[in-house]
């Protein structure tokens, strides 16, 4: 049997339970006759079971599609692995916990740090510590709490141990990193306590296109009541239009009038691939100029947004060394200053120009220099002195009220998320408070260099629109999904891998052993993948007689013009 996505012309929106017309959805009534049949045979209630599914956006598809199939008697629980454990658990992280927040983490790490004696250390290796705890993370979590002891050693071993010289540094690291990992809990960990096991029948697992160490843990450990379903990705079964293009903007341009064509021809929703953050950035941006409706499931660098360029404007504005340019620009993003004196601001400019002054500290010590850099100097004076994390973030809010954007940013979903990621609400302060690894002392600089990094790691994805037109995702969720053609920009040899890398890059080799760490267990994770680079590109194509999948291929990287 064979999944892919599929035509759906007039489907429901996605993100609700209604009923999907049915004529291009046989694959998927297929397999979900075989998940009644299963549930029947093995005798599990199917309101005491469970489907998981490789990621979110299958969940009320296939809820709904099994209301309209079956519609009387009880439904299997439609879950993955992150809404399965928030249904059976709560979770909070623990405060050396790796918590998946950038912004935490990093001071996590910076506290393991200074605990291991690297505190001399820690700007150069606070980041690399984070990216390598975040890909060991997942592999740890895939690992019964009570088994992950045994991981971690597997790990530690297959780590070179370095006295002295470049790597030293590196293996250093890597086995804190390793620690933190084995260490912390994770939300999942719920799914392998006893009572889920006691309030389940069946587990039925429809594997993805990419392994996943959880799920196969998992069904490791429901043994007999696990079973896994693994469609078969079929290749194209339209039409294959392939486009040259002569460089990056071409490329957008193309990309763009063939979604427009798609629409055109009503050929919707149309799933257009975000493989290049730069490119897709542009094509959103001809679409959106067009007035096509998009719902972006990638989402963007939070640090790109207009609330975060304010802010971060705001904190390099007030650090000791400041440039007029810095102070300057600030001033025009604030309300309180660009909206009151913007006449000030302007004769402030024109003279710093023309006397080419450049910091700002000679500006404000200036006796010329009249209430505008008076008032400047007032809230620059409310930043210089170190403090904890917790009255940074105290002082920042004010700062933001001060120059009149706290209002806004708070009215904006940008700006409510570029909060949530530095902890800018008053009840997240209030737990800051008492967290040990907020409670070091930190100058402006390695405060705003944290808020930079934190706003950068964080991504932002607009509001959800029901009746999109088209939809930007990456590859691998284009599978099962009701897409009546796809855009594939950036199909050529330096940006379309032959298949994604299953295994974190930067992770120790112990760490890509089985999920089940027994003593003289050394099967290497890369068994499990057999078939993997067959698939390749055949998943991407949609199914249907009169899908279209539009691949362009930027030339620019291998042809001379």
């Amino acid at each position: 049997m064979s999944l892919r996505p599929v035509i759906s012309p007039g489907l429901a929106p996605e993100n609700t339970a209604q009923p999907v017309p049915s004529p291009h959805l046989e694959t998927w009534r297929q397999l979900l006759g075989q998940v009644r049949e299963h549930l029947s045979a093995a005798g599990a209630h199917p309101a005491r079971s469970v489907v998981l599914l490789p990621y979110l956006q299958l969940v009320p598809l296939a809820a709904g599609l099994w209301a309209e199939q079956f519609p009387d008697g009880f439904a299997p629980r439609f879950e993955t692995t992150r809404t399965w454990a928030a249904r059976v658990g709560m979770f909070a992280p623990g405060p050396n916990d790796i918590a998946s927040d950038h912004g935490r983490d990093l001071l996590t790490a910076a506290s393991l740090l200074e605990g291991a004696g690297l505190g001399a250390r820690r700007a150069l290796l606070t980041g690399p510590l984070v990216e390598q705890a975040m890909q060991l993370a997942p592999l740890a979590a895939s690992v019964p709490a009570e088994l992950r002891p045994d991981w971690a050693e597997q790990a530690r071993a297959a780590v070179p141990a370095v006295q002295g010289g470049p790597l030293a540094l590196e293996s250093a690291v890597a086995r804190i990193a390793i620690a933190w990992a084995a260490a912390s809990d994770y939300a999942t960990d719920v799914l392998f306590e006893p009572r889920v096991a006691r309030e389940l029948d069946a587990l039925v697992v429809v594997n993805g296109l990419q392994p996943d160490e959880l799920i196969s843990s998992l069904i490791d450990h429901f043994a007999e009541r696990a079973w896994a379903l693994t469609p078969e990705t079929g290749g194209p079964s339209g039409r294959l239009v392939l486009h040259a293009a002569r460089n990056g903007e071409d490329e957008a341009q193309r990309a763009a009038a063939c979604v427009l064509r798609h629409i055109e021809a009503g050929r919707v929703p149309v799933a257009l691939t975000a493989g290049d953050r730069l490119l897709t950035r542009r094509i959103s941006a001809l679409l959106a100029a067009q007035g096509v409706r998009l719902r972006d499931e990638t989402g963007w660098k939070l640090s790109t947004t207009h609330a975060a360029a304010q802010l971060m404007a705001g904190l390099r504005a007030c650090a000791h060394h400041a440039s007029t340019d810095a102070v300057i620009d600030w001033l025009k993003l604030a309300p309180a200053f660009a909206e009151v004196d913007a006449a000030g601001i302007r004769a402030l400019e024109r003279r710093l120009r023309r006397d080419a002054v450049r910091d700002w500290a000679s500006v404000a010590a200036s006796p010329e220099g009249g209430a505008l850099v008076s008032r400047v100097a007032a809230l620059r004076d409310t930043m210089q002195a170190p403090r904890r994390l917790p009255d940074w973030l105290a002082a920042t809010q004010a700062l933001l009220e001060e120059a009149g954007l706290w209002s806004g940013m708070a009215a904006d979903a940008a700006g409510e998320a570029v909060m949530a990621a530095l902890g800018l609400q008053e009840a997240e302060q209030a737990t800051l408070q008492a967290w040990p690894a907020a409670q070091r002392r930190m100058p402006l600089p390695e405060f705003t260099s944290w808020a930079s990094d934190a706003l950068e790691a964080a991504n932002f994805r607009p509001p959800v629109l029901a009746d999109a037109q088209a939809v930007i995702l990456p590859m691998s969720q284009l599978l099962g999904r009701p897409f009546a053609a796809l855009v594939l920009p950036g199909a050529d040899e330096q940006r379309l891998p032959a298949a994604p890398d299953p295994l974190a890059p930067g992770a120790p080799r112990s760490a890509r052993f089985c999920a089940c760490p027994r003593a003289g267990c050394s099967r290497p994770r890369s068994a499990r993948l057999g078939g993997w680079r067959s698939r390749r590109l055949s998943w991407m194509c949609c199914g249907g007689a009169a899908t279209i999948v539009e691949s362009l291929c930027c030339l620019r990287h291998w042809c001379r013009p």
